[in-house]
């Protein structure tokens, strides 16, 4: 038996166990064990399509003796095609190990923009001392926090029936950063956007929290994907981040 090292690969490059892309795919961790020990194993049509769905590819490129080039996901109008993110249908769902993986061995940049995010310095055990271990090995690291002072933030706080909360919690996370605010390659700025969606990027991965009106991020979507599952959608969450940055102001220390 020769392994499926491709299968192998676009998992890794999910950032999924084996275990939650059987989940996702809809079949046993047994079946993606046997995928994933023999290229050569028979796997039933509507799996495959199921399975190539959640990575992002096509039956063919997993299952190359299997399937032709022809089985391929039907593009759109403007050439695009369908992609299947990781989709959590509110932040507290989301498992603790997918953010301390994220945030595990950045290697280029790391981009954040948030109003506080405060769950991250709670949640991940030295949170700041990895942004400042990352920026000592010359990985880019840009953060952007809400501005407390801003006008934004007291209108978001009335939308979301919670008034000083949001700023309290935006002062906490700059008496956090700001001793830091010095380091460098480690660049903070404040900002008084609104913000649609908080946008948490690491190298080729993102992930992106959804705000709905009224309602705080913890209970909004969180939608995670790689920056080769669409091109096109990342360059308009990389464009916003970059509005924001260009607009925002320095934190000192």
């Amino acid at each position: 038996m020769i392994p499926n090292e491709v299968l192998r690969e676009r998992i890794r490059g999910k950032r999924l166990s084996d275990r939650r892309f059987a989940d996702v795919a809809g079949v046993s961790l047994k079946t993606v064990q046997r995928w994933l020990a023999d290229i050569d194993h028979r796997v039933r049509e509507d799996n495959a399509r199921r399975a190539a769905d959640v990575l992002g590819c096509t039956p063919h490129d997993l299952w190359p003796q299997q399937y032709p080039p022809s089985s391929t996901t039907v593009p759109s109008v403007d050439g695009a095609r369908p992609f299947m993110p990781t989709v959590y249908s509110t932040r507290t769902q989301m498992p603790i190990s997918v953010w301390q993986q994220h945030f595990g061995d950045p290697q280029r940049s790391v981009d954040i923009l948030v109003l506080a995010a405060t769950f991250l310095f709670d949640t991940l055990d030295g949170f700041v001392d990895t942004l400042v271990e990352a920026a000592g090995r010359g990985v880019g690291v840009r953060l952007l926090v809400g501005d407390p002072d801003g006008p934004s933030l007291t209108l978001r706080g009335e939308e979301e029936g919670i008034g000083e909360a949001v700023i309290a919690r935006c002062r906490t996370t700059i008496e956090l950063l700001a001793p830091r605010a010095s380091t460098p390659g480690l660049q903070i700025r404040t900002h008084q956007a609104t913000l649609y969606s908080s946008i948490f990027r690491v190298d080729d991965h993102i992930i992106v929290n959804f705000h709905i009106y009224g309602s705080p991020g913890r209970n909004n979507p969180v939608m995670v994907f790689t920056r080769s599952d669409d091109p096109r959608l990342w360059a308009t969450f990389e464009q916003a981040f970059n509005r924001v940055w260009d607009n925002a102001k320095p934190l000192t220390d």
